[in-house]
């Protein structure tokens, strides 16, 4: 594999893991993506009718997978990841369809070559199993930028640093109140807040950036989570 496919501005983690260990990228991507693309097949009326979201969501990735130039294909598209992997599941599911009345047609096994009438349609997401997709994946982000967080500052000896900022950003308990429960001075407390808020930014860039991000399209990213998690 060439390493012109790979444009220097995608110089992520997981690019480079596609390039030069496939195998353990493959692995990440569908532990990261698993669960958004259930999201998907859960809210989809198409999809729905199809089975059970995590068996369709399964064979889709063992469909994919089998291909090892699938996940560099991504990368020379220039979207998203999770839009990506939404495309292929829908394509997936067009296809298994048009193989099934194929073979209902005219029995036997199917010419690969006749997948290609579904491959070559327009992509059309339903709306409300597209924001289900957005908001799985952004919740499975943010929590993962959390449990990183919090981890580091038990490490270090500072887990009143989590919990002043769980009682105070997660349940609306003011820094009076919140900082003699968790052992902070009140004086300092704004300061560790905003210092765990920095954090907690940091691990999502970190995130982000290595599910393949660009680095210009971060801020409108994490824009974008928190418009949606406000709102569900």
């Amino acid at each position: 594999m060439s390493p012109t496919m790979f444009p220097t501005t995608h110089a992520t983690w997981l690019v480079d893991r596609v390039e030069h260990a496939p195998s353990e990228a493959r692995a990440h991507v569908l532990e990261r993506y698993f669960q958004p693309l259930c999201a998907y097949a859960r809210a989809s009326a198409n999809l729905r009718a199809l089975g059970e979201p995590a068996e369709l969501v399964n064979a889709f990735f063992a469909a994919r997978f089998a291909d090892d130039a699938y996940l560099a294909r991504w990368i020379s598209s220039g979207i998203p990841l999770r839009r990506w992997l939404a495309n292929g599941l829908v394509m997936h599911a067009r296809n298994t369809l048009l193989a099934a009345r194929r073979r209902a047609e005219h029995g036997g096994s199917v010419d690969p070559k006749e997948l290609d009438e579904a491959r070559a349609q327009r992509v059309d997401h339903e709306t409300n199993a597209l924001l289900a997709l957005e908001r799985a994946w952004a919740v499975r982000t943010v929590t993962e930028a959390h449990e990183r967080v919090r981890t580091e500052l038990q490490a270090e000896g500072r887990g009143a640093w989590w919990e002043l900022f769980r009682l105070h950003t997660l349940h609306g308990m003011g820094y009076a109140q919140a900082a003699p429960i968790v052992g902070v001075a009140a004086t300092s407390a704004s300061s560790v807040h905003r210092q765990v808020v920095d954090r907690l930014r940091a691990a999502l860039v970190s995130i982000l950036e290595r599910d393949g991000i660009r680095p210009d399209e971060i801020d409108g990213e994490l824009a974008f989570m928190q418009d949606l998690l406000g709102s569900s």
